[in-house]
C-alpha cells in the first residue's frame, strides 16, 4: 500500500528551507500566520494552495508532489487569471459520480440556464472593465 504524503509537513519543511519567516510568507499569501500554522497540521491541502505557496517561497513542489509537474504549472499560468485562495484544481477533489443520461429536453433546459448565467457574468465583467477604464 502506498504511503500518503502529509502535505502540511512538506510545506512546513519547504518554508523552513526557504529561510523566510512564517509571518512574511503568510503576509505574501494574503493569509494570517495562524492560518498558515493550521495548514501545517492538515494532511491534504489543496494543490492550488501548494502552487501559490511555491510561487511565494520560490520552491518547486513537483518533487514532493508529482501531480504538480512543471507542465501543469505552465498550463495554469498561461490559461488562468491569478489564482484565488479558493481555486481548486481538478485533482484537488474527488471524481464526480457518473450521472444517468438525460432527456434532450432536460439538456436543453440546463443549457439555457447556463447560457443565462454566462451572459450575466459577461455583463458584470464588462461593467468592471468600464469602471476600471
Amino acid at each position: 500500500m502506498k504511503a500518503t504524503i502529509h502535505r502540511g509537513e512538506k510545506i512546513k519543511e519547504a518554508i523552513k528551507e526557504s529561510g523566510l519567516a512564517v509571518g512574511v510568507v503568510a503576509e505574501r499569501m494574503g493569509i494570517s500566520r495562524k492560518t498558515l500554522y493550521n495548514k501545517f497540521k492538515e494532511a491534504s491541502i489543496p494543490y492550488s494552495f501548494i502552487l501559490k505557496l511555491g510561487e511565494v517561497i520560490h520552491h518547486d513542489f513537483s518533487k514532493e508532489f508529482p501531480n504538480l509537474s512543471k507542465t501543469v504549472k505552465k498550463e495554469l499560468v498561461s490559461t488562468q487569471a491569478p489564482p484565488s485562495q479558493n481555486l481548486l484544481l481538478p485533482f484537488d477533489r474527488e471524481p464526480e459520480p457518473q450521472q444517468k443520461p438525460r432527456s434532450l429536453k432536460e439538456c436543453e433546459a440546463e443549457l439555457i440556464v447556463l447560457q443565462q448565467k454566462y451572459i450575466a457574468l459577461l455583463e458584470k465583467f464588462n461593467e468592471l472593465l468600464l469602471r476600471k477604464g
